[in-house]
């Protein structure tokens, strides 16, 4: 944005300011009059629309003069990063679009806000006719409330854009640091969910990051996961956690299914619907009492089922580390499904509002990324040949 524009957009968003708060006045004065006829309502409207009118056209300076305060150039947010320094050329990079970001968003608020505030007017008049009119905290309070609606009306799109620029651009080169890993956005096997029911029925769907690769030696993909069923206050949560899928170093047929036990009613259920899978009977009555085991071929079921797996499972869902587990297996790859136990979504990027470089954004999301690698030991360790494979 040049000087000369960013001088008309603050005198524009100023002269805008200027006339709503002229607005604002003579439309609380003439409320006011309306509801108190005589020297009291006058009173009341003056001042009371004054009071508003200031509140308005300060907020409008303010605004002129984060329009007119001067941005830094791009070719001196590139300059100061050491070109063999690739994550810093990326955040550099990333900084000009947050600030572009910025500059589109305020320059979408100029006449988003004036719209929002002039409907909260609008509607605080017609509330006068009523019998129990809004007096002018209320309307200072509508039009709070409609500049903050306005504001967000304006970032909502731009800022998801550059949340998903930061996604792309950063976590790849953090997730390659730890050895031949990568990220993409994610495409659960949902329909495989399904088939096998490995979890209770749902409806809606989150998944936005999946790291994928190499690890240890073996194929990798794990994915952040939230499934859901209903909607609106009747919303409730089926599985929030990770999915961790890893092809083990070893020879397996047939699909077989680990899931809790969902009690008599729900087992039964689960049963009588059919499915490709049938029941698998193992002789651990610990394992039995907490899962129920269902497989396409019983001899491969049991040769993954070995007494060590079932003990390490359980050990597993009793860490406290992980909601229980649910797994899948389908030839030699191993699918478990690890619900979270504590805090909240995994790569989360930094606002548009802070600097693209902050360390802060930045160390929690390689945190991330060791949180989910340290879920992907957990799974590969439960199977006796690919634990033997070395950790990095």
């Amino acid at each position: 944005m040049s000087e000369r524009a960013g001088r008309g957009g603050a005198g524009g968003v100023l002269f805008a300011a200027l006339a709503l708060a002229v607005v604002v006045w003579i439309a609380v004065a003439w409320a006011s009059i309306q509801k108190t006829p005589g020297w009291e309502g006058w009173l009341a409207g003056i001042f009371g629309g004054g009071f508003t009118a200031l509140l308005i056209a300060g907020g409008g300076a303010w605004a002129a003069m984060l329009l007119l305060r001067p941005s830094r150039r791009e070719a001196e947010i590139v300059d100061k990063v050491a070109v063999d320094d690739e994550l810093g050329r990326i955040l550099a990079e990333l900084e000009i679009a947050r600030l572009r970001t910025q500059r589109q968003i305020n320059a979408g608020a100029v006449w988003r806000i004036p719209i929002t505030v002039a409907a909260a007017i609008a509607f605080w008049v017609w509330t006068q006719f009523d019998d129990d009119p809004a007096d002018v905290f209320d309307l200072a309070l509508f039009i709070g409330t409609a500049a903050v609606g306005g504001y967000a009306w304006a970032a909502w799109k731009l800022g998801q854009a550059y949340s998903r620029m930061y996604k792309e651009r950063v976590l790849p080169r953090l997730a390659a640091g730890f050895g031949a890993l990568a990220w993409r956005p994610a495409q659960p096997p949902l329909e495989e969910f399904r088939r096998h029911r490995l979890f209770p029925d749902w409806d809606g769907v989150e998944a936005e990051d999946e790291i994928f690769g190499e690890y240890r030696g073996m194929p990798l993909s794990i994915i952040e996961l939230k499934l859901t069923k209903g909607s609106g206050k009747n919303e409730r949560t089926i599985f929030h956690g990770l999915t961790a899928a890893v092809t083990l170093p070893r020879g397996l047929r047939g699909t077989t299914v680990v899931v809790p036990d969902r009690g008599m009613f729900g087992n039964l259920a689960e049963r009588l619907r059919g499915g490709p899978c049938e029941p698998v009977r193992l002789e651990d009555p610990a394992f039995e009492r907490a899962y129920e085991v269902y497989g396409s071929d019983q001899v491969s079921a049991r040769a993954l089922l070995t007494p060590a797996f079932m003990e390490r499972f359980l050990a597993l869902a009793n860490s406290g580390r992980f909601g229980a587990p649910a797994a899948l297996v389908q030839d030699n790859r191993l699918l478990m499904a690890l619900g979270s136990t504590g805090r909240g979504d995994l790569f989360q990027p930094p606002s548009y509002r802070k600097p693209a470089a902050g360390r802060e954004a930045l160390t929690r999301l390689h945190d991330d990324i060791e949180a989910v690698l340290r879920a992907a030991d957990a799974v590969i360790d439960l199977d006796q040949a690919a634990r033997l494979q070395p950790r990095p």
